[in-house]
């Protein structure tokens, strides 16, 4: 009810509004008469305080603080008796009231308390039974969807029906999980805007409570959002598309319904996200350590996860980069450990959908910050696809915070006993990548070559990498810099080359004699002939063990 809405009352029809006319929406929740000067320590908001200001009669500073305070205490509006012991409002308190956009009624002596409070208090009690009648119909109506199986998609639906705006319903990452029919823009942009950091700051910000808060950003039609709240801890965002500063009453009561409602949906598909993790990543144990069998059992039990091994699979790796030392936070550009379970997690998800649309005989599981993945099919066979299909794997991976995703794939694995096999390819791939290239790198196992060998005697003993640079292109680096020549580079490219001095001579844009001049200096400067087969494969290792040390 608001003051408006009172002042209709036929008992009212005689008095007068003396100041406060734009705040006569104010919302009235109760009647109370205030006879005692403290009167204001009593209100808790949106009270109609009905007083003959007996209790400050004679003192026109006492009347002044007394209208004063109830303005202060949010009562939605003062109705005074201004004959029998005030002659008037005083013109500062009425100048006060307009200001404060606060009503100031003045009724007819001859009208009795106790017949108004009985009026206004039953028609504040019939509207708050005609509105918990309609919040139960809304309940039963969202309710209804879910007990009939209905989704995401069934549930914004019916939001949007009962609202009667266009209706989007947003996890904590704001991936769209279901949009209604009408949006205003095209689900691609909508997911473009909400993926900007402004609009992430919006809702990182704003969504901690658990009350509704506008969006406003450039491309985005104007939105309200109601965080979803499990647990202390929001779960998502219920949004609805509409230009108004706030929502009405049941408008707020239809989205606090729908937020229940998505709430135990939110968190019942947790339930079921972390029993699938569990199923699959025990699966992909088994399997990786060579414990899962061989034959009809492991088809059957992949076939039961929905992926087919029949046709043989490649192994795929996505993992986390670290992230960036303790302190450097958001403003290091990096993501700090405490956020990495959730963003891996975001990604897995991301990953996962993905996967089902484009490859869904295919499964993808997660283990600690590592995501790992069985691709099967045609995509597994060709590794040129497999890496165009891991490079938009790595693109979904990519947050605002600066979360960066590296990749190792193996190479095609015909039979599922194998698997594990593959697994160890892939990780290798990952971790020579990661020397090599750095975080967001993605190589496969037939780039690895001679490195996997270097690999595994870095990880026993690195000192032993270290030495073999020491007795093959440290000296190299160390006469370049003293000489301001270009050795290393000369030898890099002789041997990207196949060895062919014209075409090294070519890119270096150098005669080739002057070519032949300085791998005959490295000669002299190492003791090692690079046209002598032994000399030229140390040379070749001593290069990859730099790029090591390097990384």
């Amino acid at each position: 009810m608001t003051v408006a809405q009172i002042l209709e009352l036929e008992i009212l029809k005689e008095a007068t509004l003396l100041a406060g006319r734009e705040g006569l929406d104010r919302r009235v929740t109760s009647v109370t008469v205030g006879e005692v000067p403290d009167i204001a320590d009593w209100l808790s908001g949106g009270e109609m305080v009905l007083s003959t200001l007996y209790a400050v009669s004679g003192d026109v500073e006492r009347q002044r603080e007394f209208c004063r305070r109830v303005m202060m205490a949010d009562a939605s509006a003062l109705f005074v008796k201004t004959t029998r012991f005030v002659g008037s409002i005083p013109p500062d308190v009425i100048e006060l009231a307009d200001k404060r956009k606060f009503p100031l009624v003045e009724v007819p002596q001859s009208l009795r308390w106790t017949r108004l409070m009985q009026d206004a208090t039953e028609i504040i009690i019939n509207r708050q039974a005609s509105l918990l009648e309609r919040s139960q119909a809304i309940h039963r109506s969202l309710l209804g969807v879910v007990i009939r199986g209905g989704g995401w998609q069934e549930l914004v639906e019916e939001v949007s029906r009962l609202l009667e705006r266009p209706v989007v319903v947003l996890d904590v990452w704001l991936e769209v999980l279901a949009a209604s029919r009408g949006l205003p823009l095209s689900l691609e942009t909508l997911r473009e805007v909400l993926a900007r950091p402004a609009v992430r700051d919006i809702f990182s910000r704003e969504g901690r409570g658990e009350r509704a808060f506008g969006v406003r950003e450039e491309g985005l039609p104007a939105l309200l959002a109601l965080p979803i709240i499990a647990g202390h801890k929001s779960l998502g965002y219920l949004s609805a598309f509409t230009e108004a500063a706030e929502l009405s009453g049941m408008e707020q009561v239809v989205l606090e319904h729908a937020a229940t409602i998505a709430a135990l949906e939110m968190a019942q598909d947790r339930v079921r996200f972390e029993t699938e993790v569990r199923l699959k990543g025990d699966f992909v144990d088994d399997v990786i350590s060579g414990e899962a069998g061989t034959g009809d059992s492991l088809l059957r039990r992949g076939a039961f996860l929905g992926c087919d091994l029949s046709r043989g699979a490649a192994v795929v790796l996505l993992s986390a980069d670290e992230p960036a030392p303790p302190g450097a936070g958001r403003d290091g550009g990096r993501l700090a450990q405490s956020e990495l379970t959730g963003a891996v997690e975001r990604v897995f998800s991301l990953v996962s959908r993905h996967l089902a649309a484009v490859e869904p005989l295919s499964l993808c599981s997660l283990k600690s910050n590592q995501i790992i993945i069985f691709v099967c099919g045609e995509t597994a066979r060709d590794p040129a696809a497999l890496g165009r299909l891991v490079g938009v794997l790595q693109e979904l991976g990519r947050t605002g915070d600066g979360l960066t995703i590296s990749a190792g794939m193996s190479s095609f694995v015909p039979e599922p006993g194998e698997m594990d096999r593959g697994y160890k390819e892939a990780l290798v791939a990952l971790k020579v990548g990661r020397k090599l290239k750095g975080p967001g790198c993605r190589l496969h196992f037939r780039e690895v070559g001679t490195y996997r060998l270097l690999l595994e005697i870095w990880e026993k003993d690195p000192d032993e990498i270290r030495l073999l640079y020491e007795e093959t292109i440290a000296p190299i680096e160390r006469y370049d810099e003293a000489n301001k020549t270009q050795l290393l580079q000369t030898l890099s490219v002789f041997f990207a080359n196949n060895e062919n001095l014209t075409k090294t001579a070519a890119d270096l844009f150098a005669h080739r004699h002057t070519v032949r001049y300085r791998l005959e200096k490295i000669a002299e400067i190492t003791g090692l002939d690079v046209f002598a087969t032994e000399h030229k494969e140390r040379l070749g290792l001593g290069l990859k063990a730099r790029s090591l040390l390097q990384g």
